[in-house]
């Protein structure tokens, strides 16, 4: 079906998802519970649920189409920072795994830049999405973020970008692979390498080196949308090898909080991306 065929036929946003597999406009219903615990399971697990062609063919297409049209106003960074971002590493020895630095490169777009009728942005309003997130990560609350430029952002990453090794700030990041690259840009994961006692540093070492048996590269194909508990699995986007077109990932951000904003500064690290920036070193104040 072509882009302008899919379009004439999309009326509402259930026609983006493949509800026949994940029936998650009915969550109460005994298959979308199933899909629910199954998801919960995984995540308890491999820190990790995939959940392949969760988007229709016509709408990844459509998806594709509004992200090729705004590559050319797309914001690059390249900067080195340590994976637990700038928490008083110089506290740390030369050497600890909290002091090494590792090269970011990489592209992205931001909800300011996105049309709030796109298909990306209407499937991050859809309540039935939210509510389905919810009930997964075991929120009593959630909701869309109301950041005018991180409710939304979209990694992109050509030949030669990598995002590397880092821990998230929290737990339950949400995702969408629109486009794998031709070669490389594997995400790669250690699945709860630490945890609230043991930071683990002499496991998170042989992974910077390439030894650890707990590092993992699920494959992510595209319409895969993605649940992930980053805060305690450190990971990496692998650097993108020789590719036709970027690796396009999209990354959706709720809250337990109503009307959540991001910092002033998280913000400014986005919309004023500081090229060669070392923003991975500070002491303790």
């Amino acid at each position: 079906m072509s882009y302008e065929k899919f379009l004439e036929h999309v009326v509402k946003v259930t026609d983006l998802v493949n509800l026949d597999a994940y029936p998650i406009q009915d969550i109460q219903s005994p298959t979308a519970q199933a899909l629910v615990a199954k998801c919960r399971q995984d995540l308890d697990k491999n820190a990790l649920c995939t959940l392949e062609n969760f988007v229709s063919p016509g709408a990844l297409m459509v998806m594709k189409t509004e992200i090729d049209g705004l590559l050319s106003s797309a914001y690059r960074a390249e900067h080195e920072r340590t994976p637990y971002s700038w928490r008083y590493n110089l506290d740390f020895p030369d050497g600890h795994p909290r002091r090494a630095l590792h090269l970011n490169r990489y592209g992205y777009l931001l909800y300011d830049q996105i049309n709030k009728t796109a298909l990306i942005s209407q499937l991050f309003e859809w309540a039935p999405l939210t509510e389905f997130i919810r009930q997964v990560l075991g929120f009593e609350t959630l909701y869309r973020t109301a950041d005018p430029y991180l409710s939304i952002v979209v990694n992109v990453m050509q030949t030669g970008d990598e995002l590397a090794w880092h821990f998230d700030t929290n737990d339950g990041v949400v995702s969408l692979m629109l486009q794998p690259a031709d070669e490389g840009g594997h995400f790669e994961y250690a699945p709860y390498i630490r945890d609230e006692v043991d930071e683990n540093y002499g496991g998170i070492q042989e992974l910077f080196e390439g030894s650890s048996s707990l590092a993992d590269q699920p494959a992510i194909e595209a319409g895969t949308f993605v649940l992930f508990k980053g805060r305690r699995s450190c990971h990496r986007v692998t650097p993108i090898g020789q590719t036709t077109h970027p690796r396009v990932n999209i990354l959706y951000s709720f809250d337990e909080r109503p009307g959540m904003v991001f910092s002033e500064a998280s913000q400014m690290e986005k919309t004023q991306p500081r090229s060669g920036a070392n923003v991975g070193l500070t002491t303790r104040t």
